[in-house]
This record gives structure tokens, sequence and C-alpha cells, in this order.
């Protein structure tokens, strides 16, 4: 396996390794030729779609057949950006276990030397602020002047190569720039320098990469780096800050080894890049269309509902796609700490936190001065007389304000930590949210999300759909109907056949139960059709909840024809 000379600011691969690094005595992955893995790699870049979700579904298919294929035999090579990165996953018989190997453009000899020269001229004369314009075209005019200038020689292909990495080091992520850009990547992790890089990947789930951030200082660069572009601080003081990366990924960074003893560490949980829709949900097997026409009418409604679960059980992703019922031209308004909220709406306020300057007073505890945290955003919410308010996560003082808003009248959304109803009701009635039971009655649902093991693969299923009716008197507890439950044995989810919220907003609106089941029976119908139709991007899923909103007779003839 060939890396770079030390110094130089990234790690690579060869595009075609010989062996993964063994212990010496032939262990490693089996490589087939390179004439084979050339051919194979070429084949794949003429697979690559104009659009980039139908790329990566053909990716996922490709890398689903292979999964149920002995670990030992899996060896696959798949394209990520056109003639430059490549992603292979394959068996290392010396550590038996599955590996990631990113695969970029080798540059070495000659090339390493003109790269080197071109980098180290086009560092000391960089312009700030012509860069920020249009970087691409700036780096491209700005080599091309320095190769005229200083009279260096050089092929088409080298130039091509040195492009790639100014690009992938100014304007990517550098390092894990190829990771970024996989889109079958969920997580990204380094838990120090000199150790393995990890990922989550949605097939092979978590999986060892071979790329390293070789000593502290190369390590410490990128992490300030990371905080810098996502303008937030990092440093010995404050050594820990969570943050939005451009593209809209959350990232975690820890500086140092003042609190995390290997050195500074990040994990990167991977933004989806345009809204989901929640055919995409049913496509997922998340939620199925009875459940989702349930939750499009008590969202058009005006019911809260918040989604519970644990870590990475897909509540963000669930609540996106159930935000997309909201009808197109209501007012929202989004409170974050980190960017995740992602939907098509037009009118739609999106706030964040911010974090405060200098040493928290000792009289705020660790607040700083300037710190805008959700309860603030709440308060300037309120003002602004939104028709939903959706909070990214639910867990602090922030709770009983927003409780006090859904009992007068707000609809509302959001996620919150808890796996359980009683696990739920523990934590919302204790510190620091601290919030009444008389006022969390007033919530309307809970949807409990769960990532679920099934046939030794995970997904994530809506385990259960709670309805909250209030308060009984005599025991002082919560009246809940659990309206879906998941089955483990069917991996389908039951509907009970009884629900308080459809009789609610009956009563409520002065209209019949039976109407509310008809609306139901035809929802169900449209999501059905949209599915079997392979309607699911957001925009045209868009349009149909608006055809069904103004000529729903329409909607249902074409639905009812099929």
């Amino acid at each position: 396996m060939k890396t770079l000379l030390e110094g130089i600011n990234f790690f690579r691969l060869n595009l075609f390794p010989k062996r993964i690094p063994g212990n010496g005595n032939g262990n490693g992955i089996k490589h087939n030729s390179s004439d084979e893995l050339e051919l194979h790699i070429k084949q794949l870049e003429e697979q690559i779609l104009d659009r980039k979700e139908e790329r990566k579904t053909n990716i996922m298919e490709t890398l689903l057949s292979f999964k149920s294929r002995p670990v030992r035999e899996i060896d696959v090579t798949y394209p990520i950006t056109p003639d430059h990165q490549f992603a292979r996953i394959a068996y290392d018989n010396s550590t038996e276990e599955l590996v990631y190997i990113p695969i970029e453009p080798l540059i070495e000899g000659r090339e390493m030397e003109i790269f080197r020269k071109i980098r180290g001229i086009f560092e000391s004369e960089l312009n700030i602020e012509s860069i920020q314009t249009n970087r691409q075209a700036y780096i491209e005019k700005k080599v091309a002047e320095i190769i005229d200038l200083y009279g260096i020689t050089t092929g088409k292909e080298t130039l091509d190569k040195v492009l790639y990495f100014l690009k992938r080091d100014f304007i990517g992520y550098g390092e894990i720039d190829l990771l970024m850009n996989d889109p079958i990547i969920e997580d990204i992790s380094c838990n120090g320098p000199g150790r393995n890089v990890y990922i989550y990947h949605r097939v092979f789930e978590s999986l060892r990469t071979l790329l390293k951030f070789e000593g502290e200082y190369r390590l410490n660069s990128f992490i300030l780096k990371m905080a810098q572009i996502s303008g937030r601080h990092i440093s010995v003081l404050d050594p820990i800050t969570d943050a939005t990366l451009p593209e809209g990924s959350r990232i975690n960074l820890t500086y140092s080894n003042e609190v995390t003893r290997k050195g500074s560490s990040f994990t990167i949980r991977r933004f989806k890049g345009e809204p989901i829709s929640f055919i995409d949900l049913l496509k997922y097997g998340t939620l199925n269309a009875k459940q989702l026409a349930y939750l499009w009418l008590i969202v058009e409604y005006g019911r809260s509902i918040l989604v519970s679960g644990g870590t990475a059980s897909g509540k963000t992703t669930m609540l996106n796609g159930i935000c997309l019922f909201i009808k197109p031209e209501s007012k929202i308004v989004s409170l974050e700490d980190t960017a995740e909220i992602n939907i098509p709406h037009e009118n739609w306020i999106q706030s964040i936190t911010r974090s405060g300057f200098g040493r928290g007073e000792e009289s705020k505890g660790n607040s700083k001065r300037g710190d805008i945290g959700l309860y603030e955003l709440l308060i300037a919410a309120l003002r602004q007389r939104p028709e939903y308010i959706i909070v990214g996560e639910v867990r602090g003082s922030e709770a009983i304000t927003l409780f006090q808003a859904i009992s007068v009248g707000h609809a509302a959304m959001g996620t919150i930590h808890a796996g359980s109803m009683d696990e739920l009701v523990n934590r919302i009635e204790s510190f620091p949210m601290n919030v009444p039971r008389s006022q969390l009655a007033s919530l309307d649902l809970v949807i409990f999300a769960g990532r679920i093991r099934i046939n030794n693969n995970y997904a994530r299923r809506a385990v259960d759909m709670v309805e909250i009716g209030g308060i009984d008197p005599a025991t002082k507890n919560l009246i809940t109907n659990n309206v879906f439950h998941w089955d483990p044995y069917t991996d389908h989810s039951n509907y009970s056949g009884k629900n308080i919220l459809l009789g609610n907003i009956a009563a409520e609106h002065g209209i019949s139960l039976e109407y509310m089941e008809k609306e139901l029976e035809q929802r169900e119908k449209v999501i059905d059709w949209m599915y079997r139709n392979g309607i699911t991007h957001f925009k045209d899923v868009a349009k149909i909840l608006k055809s069904y909103y103004y000529s729903p007779d329409e909607l249902l003839e074409k639905v009812n024809m099929i």
C-alpha cells in the first residue's frame, strides 16, 4: 500500500493497491489483477446517472447483492465521484474483518514534486477574498497562472491530479472528503491521532477505514478547520463544541487531550442534502401507509407530536418526513442547537442557538455573555405568530414554555430521548424540564422510534404510536391509547382500530367520526398510490398533497383508476 511522503497534508491510497498491510506472512485482502479492477471501475463509471438519488439507488442495489454473500467473499468497488473517488469494501484476512478502502488518484515521483511546488506557491499567494466568490474557478485560474509564470511543465493527467487535490483540501473536507461524498455513509468518527477512522455504512454497518490522521498536529489542525468553517470556536479553554458543517451535517469536536485522553476527536452525523419525504419513510419500512395517512390527518388539524427514541433511532429523519404534511403556506418556526430540520416550506424561520463569548459567569452557572439558547429562541418564536413550532430536541428548561404554548393552542413538533411512555413522563416531569402533568396532557401524540435488528440487518421502525387523551381524575395518570404497535414477528405495525385524536378532531370541528375514517382511508390510498408509482421526491410528493387539498376529487379519480 502506497502513501504520500510525510508532510503532505493528506492521506492517499494507490488506485490499484496490491495488498492491505498485513502481518508479513501473506495475509491481507485478495485482489484481482490491476487490469480487471480498472475495467471494473470503468464499467461502474459508465453507470453513473445524472440524478444523484438515482445513482445512490443503483449503488445500494449493488451493495445489497454483495451483503448476502459470505463475509470472506465480499469485495466490491463503487464510484463516489466520477474519475477521482471510489470506495472499496473487502475482507481483510489479517484482521478478519471487512474494511473500507478509500481510492483516489495516485500521485508520486515527478508528479509529487510538481504538486508540492504548485501547492507551496498557491498557499503563499492565496487571496482569501477572491477564493470566497467562485472557489473552483479561482483555483483553476491561479494554478494556470502559476504554471505559466514559473515555467512548470506538466501533462494534462498530472494537472488534473494537482487540481483535484487542491480543490479537495481548500474547498472540500481534506482527508475525509471522499467519506463526506459517499452517499451510503451515515456517520464518520475519529477517536484520536494515529487511529483508524471508522464509518457507519448503510449496508455493511460499522467499518474500519484505512484512513488515519498521523500525528497530533495534523488532527488538531483538522479540528480547528472544521470549527472555523462551521462558525464555531474551539480551544484548550473550550475543548468541546457541537456545530453544523456548511453542507448541513452535524459534527461534534473535542480538542487536544483536555477531555478525551487519546487526543482530539470528531464525530460527524451525515445530513441528507434534500428534504426527505414521507414516501421515503414508507420505502424504508419505518412507517406504513395507514400510519402516514393518520399522521397526515392529525398534522393538518394542528395536533402536537413528539418523536421519542434512543440515539440513532431515526427521530430527526422521521420528524423531517412528517413535517412535509404541513401545508406549504403555513408559517413554521424551528428551534435547534445544530441545524438538522430540513423541510421545503418557504414560510419557515429556521432558528439556531448561539454560543456566548468569553468565560462563563459564576452567577449564571456555565453560561457565557451573549448565550442564546432554546428558551430564548422559543420566547422569540411565540411572538412571531407561528402555526407550527418545531423543536429539534426537547431537553431543557425550554420544555415548560413549549408545553405552555401547546396548552394554549399552538401546534408543536419535536424530538426527545426516551424509550417508553413511563420513561418519557419521568423525564419531562423531572429536572431540568419540570413540566407539570396537567400541561404534559396537552400533548397529542408520541411516536416511539426504534433501531431494530431484522434478519441480521438494522432497520428503523415506529415501534409505537401513543395518543394522549388527558388525565384520569381518579388515578391522575395520563389516559393513553396505543393506536399503532409494531409486531417484531411480522415486521408490521398493526392498527388498533380505536383512536382518541380522530374523535376529538371530529367533535371539535363538528364533523362525524365516519367522515374522519373515510378521510383516513382515502389518504392511505393516495399514499399507497404514490409509493407504487415511484413518487418519492419531496417536490413531487408536495405537488400531490397540494392537489389533494385543492382538487381532491380529481386526484382520487386518478388514484382509483389504477
